[in-house]
């Protein structure tokens, strides 16, 4: 036979499963409504812009321009596995390697020419760095041609754009981006990319 507090306590449980039952379904109607009001590409445009504003304050190569950093007088407080400051790990007569490991985890490598401009920049971690800062100038022919290639109906990944001026590739999903850009114009007259970029 039932008592009062175990009747009360099944009424209860009853009303807290409820209460759970109806907050899932909320949540599931407001993500559904705001797919259906925003649309997916709206969403993920968001959630790039997010990963992109996570990597701003790392000090980057930017394509054309000098290092990130220059090896002398670098400090860094940070532990090695946070963030290691650029250091030459590769050189030859015709250009020198950087790499640096940003705070997000993603390693970015820069290639400078003997003049000291970067010509090539490669990425592979697990969130997209600021290719706007990577970029720097030729940002403007990707943005052009990404946005061409998504009125011509191709969306997502990979990117790959191939111009007299730029070459760049980007593919990945969530916490596994890689790619590299390069200026053509800008490599060293000697040197195959494509030893350059392996």
């Amino acid at each position: 036979m039932l008592d009062c507090a175990t009747i009360d306590n099944l009424c209860e449980r009853s009303k807290n499963a409820r209460s759970q039952l109806g907050k899932r379904r909320y949540h599931l109607s407001l993500r559904f409504q705001m797919q259906q009001f925003f649309g997916t590409d709206v969403i993920r445009a968001t959630l790039l812009s997010l990963a992109l504003v996570t990597s701003l304050g790392d000090s980057m190569a930017t394509l054309g321009r000098e290092p990130s950093m220059s090896t002398a007088g670098v400090t860094s407080t940070a532990s090695a596995a946070t963030k290691r400051a650029a250091t030459p790990d590769r050189s030859s007569s015709f250009y020198t390697t950087r790499e640096t490991l940003l705070e997000n985890g993603t390693t970015v490598r820069e290639f400078a020419t003997s003049a000291n401009v970067v010509f090539a920049v490669t990425w592979r971690g697990p969130v997209l760095p600021d290719l706007g800062a990577l970029l720097g100038d030729y940002f403007k022919t990707f943005k052009a041609e990404t946005e061409q290639a998504r009125a011509l109906g191709k969306r997502g990944s990979p990117v790959t754009i191939q111009r007299s001026d730029l070459i760049v590739s980007s593919n990945g999903r969530m916490r596994n981006f890689f790619g590299h850009a390069y200026a053509p114009a800008l490599i060293p007259t000697g040197v195959n990319i494509n030893d350059v970029l392996q």
